[in-house]
């Protein structure tokens, strides 16, 4: 057996992710340098930007990041752990989406990007739905041309979306479609860093899946889709040897429930061979 000293950096963040957070990181890793950080991620997410730019100070520091999520790293806490070379969970962890919210324009509550963008595919879908079933009916019922029934068939469906569509402000709709981008580009750009240095077309799929895919932006990833839905790197947590040195530290923070940021130097007992 053979002592070593793990470099690891305890992100435990219930509150979000900010500007505090990130000057919190760079005075941790100050003085760092080195090889591997193992990066303990638990947050519920917050500002992508803050989130990112913890990323590239870690960047600049290691050569290797090792990502665990012993519980759940969602929304920004998910663009840190692109950010690593690969990703260790538990069966009950969660990644989650990366469909940035936004403010609602009328109530000021939080609503995500995507559920504004997709408001309009989904009135689009209906108007042509009515209109169809109008048209059908309209040709049979009154038996009259073609060309006639059509404009009658365009007519109500219109009417009967127009309410729906008269709420919908363009400026709101472009800055969902910002919102979405944010959280695209910045998911590919970490992916690229890394985990995924040498496959482009896999990385922008995998950003684009994150966005547009999911339910909701509270959806629990876990490990078995961001495997086979995101192609990410993701191994099991308790495989990796140095999780049981880690967790006892990683168990105390957790049972305090207050948020810490804080890089320790962990003793290690690691077996080595000799021929």
């Amino acid at each position: 057996m053979a002592n070593t000293k793990l470099d690891v950096l305890i992100f435990w963040q219930d509150d979000s992710i900010d500007e505090n957070c990130l000057k919190n990181v760079e005075r941790e890793l100050k003085e760092a340098q080195g090889d591997k950080l193992y990066l303990v991620i638990h947050t519920n997410g917050g500002d992508p930007f803050s989130a990112v730019r913890i990323m590239r100070i870690i960047h600049e520091k290691y050569k290797e990041i090792i990502a665990l999520v012993p519980s759940h790293a969602m929304s920004a806490g998910t663009l840190m752990a692109l950010g690593a070379n690969e990703i260790y969970m538990q069966h009950k962890s969660m990644l989650g989406p990366l469909d940035l919210p936004m403010e609602h324009p009328q109530d000021g509550s939080s609503i995500s990007a995507l559920d504004f963008k997709n408001t309009i595919t989904t009135v689009s879908a209906l108007s042509d739905s009515i209109a169809v079933e109008r048209y059908g009916y309209i040709r049979k019922k009154f038996r009259i041309g073609k060309k006639e029934a059509a404009k009658l068939a365009l007519d109500t469906a219109t009417e009967f979306v127009r309410p729906i569509v008269d709420q919908v402000d363009p400026y709101h709709l472009q800055r969902a479609q910002r919102e979405l981008k944010i959280g695209w580009f910045y998911a590919y750009d970490l992916l690229r860093a890394r985990m995924m240095k040498d496959r482009a077309g896999r990385a922008w799929d995998t950003a684009k899946t994150l966005v547009n895919s999911f339910p909701s932006h509270d959806y629990g990833i876990f490990s078995d889709d961001a495997t086979n839905m995101l192609n990410l790197t993701i191994k099991k947590l308790d495989d990796l040897p140095e999780w049981q040195s880690i967790k006892p530290v990683y168990d105390i923070i957790d049972s305090k429930g207050v948020d810490s940021i804080q890089r320790k130097e962990i003793e290690h007992a690691s077996k080595t061979t000799t021929k």
